[in-house]
């Protein structure tokens, strides 16, 4: 089992409006039941805030 700690780049696989999203990014906080993956596209951060139990949440790989 791999732990994942700040600034680990990681991919997600998240179910949204019955769509599978893959979301890469590095991680930048994470709290008790929060974690916040930033990405950055063209000189623009891209932040998404994923919820630890959230039922919608596949997979959450730490990337080599």
């Amino acid at each position: 089992m791999q732990f994942i700690k700040k600034n680990d780049v990681v991919s997600v696989t998240y179910i949204s409006n019955y769509k599978i999203y893959i979301f890469f990014g590095l991680v930048k906080k994470i709290k008790k039941s929060t974690f916040t993956i930033v990405k950055k596209v063209q000189d623009i951060e891209v932040k998404k805030v994923f919820l630890v139990k959230n039922p919608n949440l596949i997979s959450l790989k730490k990337k080599k």
